[in-house]
């Protein structure tokens, strides 16, 4: 295991970084010591492990490094993730909600397989099997209200799944955080055309962008709009 100066995140809480701020490197306290889930690097510094959080492999760590106004993150968030995948990036948000909950929705059963066996030491995940654009069958499974959506899903319609999950489970002034692949949605019209496109059709169903994030040089065609559900 590697040894190295790790210090706190200036914005987020239980977020930790190391090198210059050129370079930065981020990092989670490990919750479950000496556990890999991605064949991330850990390293030990005073006495605690930390896990390595790749902002090529996880697009909310790309989202961090590039600096949003937004402080999005809380230990007591009880959030609402939908495309988690086998577990990258929510395996770091477990990480930061030490005291939250967060209902991660996976419709790919190999990767629901993976989820479960990387979360099965985790108490604040609980995986769900599921479509996220059909929210009604997996609100069973969802048993408080919801801080915070995460979407990241590689399908057409993206703005209107977030929509629909957004007016299902997320309170009032709740945030929304959508990462849109544009050439999931359309191969063949421009990136800045499709991005327009899905911004208008949250603006028009009444939520809020705050903040539009480039993330290109972490994953290619991909913004991600933090975006927020008004009264």
């Amino acid at each position: 295991m590697s040894k190295i100066e790790i210090r706190n995140h200036p914005k987020y809480n239980d977020v930790f970084i190391s090198g210059p701020q050129e370079k930065l490197k981020l990092y989670t306290k490990n919750a479950v010591v000496g556990k890999r889930i991605y064949g991330e690097r850990l390293v030990s510094h005073r006495g605690t492990e930390y896990r390595e959080w790749d902002p090529y492999r996880s697009k909310i760590a790309a989202l961090i490094l590039e600096n949003p106004i937004t402080n999005f993150l809380a230990e007591n968030l009880k959030c609402l993730y939908l495309g988690a995948s086998s577990g990258t990036s929510i395996s770091h948000l477990s990480d930061i909600m030490t005291t939250g909950i967060i209902y991660g929705v996976e419709f790919a059963e190999r990767s629901m397989r993976q989820l479960i066996q990387n979360s099965s030491d985790r108490t604040n995940i609980i995986p769900i099997l599921g479509d996220a654009r059909f929210p009604e069958e997996y609100a069973k499974y969802i048993f408080t209200d919801i801080d915070l959506i995460y979407q990241d899903v590689a399908q057409p319609h993206q703005a209107e799944i977030a929509l629909s999950n957004s007016n299902y489970y997320l309170k009032n002034n709740g945030l929304l955080i959508i990462a849109i692949k544009s050439q999931s949605i359309d191969s063949l019209q421009k990136s800045e055309q499709i991005y327009e496109q899905e911004k208008k059709i949250l603006e028009k169903a009444g939520y809020a962008i705050i903040e539009s994030i480039n993330i290109h040089k972490y994953a290619a065609n991909h913004i991600i709009l933090v975006v927020k559900k008004s009264n």
